[in-house]
């Protein structure tokens, strides 16, 4: 397609992708966007082409996952809701790893969807463009790799120098000696923490070191107020006695694990990569080593591996400031702890979790006890039969956009019947949508006044409990309850706490 003609590009509905390139790291991010944006927007106007929607990427990672801007236009590209997405280049788009570049370039061969660059335009579905594109991403591919590797040398060179620096931590500015970037303490909150780590090592916990330093007019970078886990992550930073730390996280993608989500894990200690920094220390060595020996032997902190450890994740909130409540484990035993400093009394986690099941046994009894097993009038046999009757029609709809985008490759339909022919594909499957919405909707109403639907779900969660791990225990719970609140004044017994149980609709 020779993309100088503009009877090609008149009249089509496109999308703008703006994303900053390794070349351009030294210049503002927003800077850079806004100058990519008016050059696409200039060709746009140009050569009659209808901008529909923009998605820039602000934060962008090395990973497909990692470029939310991205996800978002892929999954409207495969719902054809463009003829073309206008970028500065096709580097902006499939640049990365060879399995990320193939999702992107199939998404685009697959709906039909043009990719517009200043330089040329893209068509996948037309092999000789295919070829070009796939010839370009791996060279790419290859300068990105040589790049990579050239940063990660840097890094590497940076840390044994002892001059790497990612974010200031409390305590400290970024500043910049004999060219290399470092730390220079910053006294108004340095003080505070000498002073946590002189709290802490007289015996004082991370809450009560928190409570302090919160009355002196003490305040983190990114909350309000410093919590139990901010205090214990400030003890814990070996960067306050001189030293460079890297390698403290580790990302899992989205669907590895089961994760729904993309998840931040933080590494064990003797993971860690630590040298000695150019910075000056805050606190000496003697009193640092001291608080390590007091914590390790104090209690042991969750270790997060992407996986659920505890059958109350999520699930259980503290009455007063709806922060979810934490497992942690204190001198060999589970504890159920509000984080927020002085909230909330803690107790035993197996007395929360025996209460919990008590009330679903006692919920059990009740409504076979109370209820009819069978509710007439009320059966959901009608509405699951029309409910999987629609859902196939759905998936008649897919074939069809998939079977026009077949016809548009073949020739079979020029531009304007294959948009024609779409738009009422899609016409006829926001309609189906919208039915489909209204039946589960009216599902769920009937299965939640329904006793005997509950009775059985509840039964089965009980059945399978004893026998699953942690994270089917989780996910047990909360296919039958979706809110557990705690409340429990401070100086009263282990037992002396109350829950009040919202059931989930199911």
């Amino acid at each position: 397609m020779d993309h100088n003609r503009s009877a090609d590009l008149t009249g089509l509905d496109a999308a703008v992708y703006l994303r900053k390139s390794r070349m351009e790291e030294g210049l503002a991010t927003e800077e850079v966007l806004s100058k990519h944006q008016k050059t696409l927007y200039d060709y746009a106007a140009a050569y009659g082409i209808h901008i529909l929607a923009e998605y820039p990427e602000v934060v962008s990672g090395e990973s497909l996952y990692a470029r939310p801007q991205m996800l978002r236009l892929l999954q409207d590209v495969e719902d054809g809701h463009y003829d073309a997405v206008l970028c500065m280049d096709l580097d902006r788009l499939s640049r990365g790893r060879m399995k990320d570049q193939g999702i992107i370039l199939d998404a685009f061969r697959e709906s039909g969807t043009l990719i517009i660059t200043p330089e040329k335009v893209y068509n996948l579905s037309d092999e000789i463009d295919e070829e070009y594109a796939e010839l370009k991403t791996f060279i790419s591919r290859r300068e990105y790799k040589i790049i990579t590797k050239r940063l990660r040398r840097g890094l590497q060179m940076s840390i044994q120098e002892g001059c790497y620096v990612a974010n200031a931590p409390y305590g400290y500015h970024k500043t910049v000696v004999d060219r290399k970037p470092t730390l220079e303490i910053y006294e108004p909150e340095a003080k505070f923490v000498r002073m946590m780590f002189q709290l802490y090592a007289q015996g004082y916990g991370c809450v009560a070191v928190a409570r302090h330093v919160n009355a002196l007019g003490a305040r983190p970078h990114r909350s309000p107020e410093f919590s139990r886990n901010s205090v214990a992550k400030i003890l814990r930073n070996p960067t306050y006695v001189g030293k460079i730390v890297w390698n403290q996280k580790k990302h899992i993608r989205k669907g590895a694990k089961g994760n729904p989500k993309h998840i931040t894990i933080y590494q064990p200690r003797d993971q860690w990569t630590i040298t000695d920094g150019l910075h000056p220390a805050i606190v000496d060595r003697e009193l640092f080593d001291q608080v390590q020996a007091i914590m390790d032997g104090r209690y042991q902190p969750a270790k997060n591996d992407g996986t659920v450890r505890s059958p109350l994740a999520g699930l259980v909130k503290c009455v007063n400031c709806g922060q979810n409540m934490q497992r942690m484990v204190m001198k060999q035993k589970a504890y159920l702890l509000c984080m927020r400093p002085g909230c909330c009394s803690s107790t035993q986690f197996d007395l929360v979790e025996d209460q919990i099941l008590d009330y679903l046994e006692d919920t059990l009894a009740k409504l076979t006890m109370d209820q009819p097993q069978h509710i007439p009038g009320r059966n959901t046999d009608v509405l699951e039969t029309t409910l999987a009757a629609v859902k196939n029609e759905l998936a008649g709809t897919d074939r069809q956009k998939n079977r026009l985008y077949e016809l548009l490759e073949l020739g079979e339909y020029d531009l304007p019947l294959f948009r024609e022919r779409m738009a009422a594909v899609k016409e006829k499957r926001a309609a189906l949508e919208k039915k489909e919405a209204e039946l589960e909707r009216s599902l769920r109403e009937v299965q939640c006044s329904n006793p005997a639907l509950l009775a059985e779900r509840i039964r089965a969660v009980l059945d399978a409990y004893g026998t699953a791990d942690p994270a089917g225990k989780n996910s047990l719970l909360k296919s039958v309850l979706d809110t557990v609140w705690y409340q429990k004044e401070k100086k009263t017994k282990p037992s002396d706490f109350q829950l009040t149980f919202t059931l989930r609709a199911l």
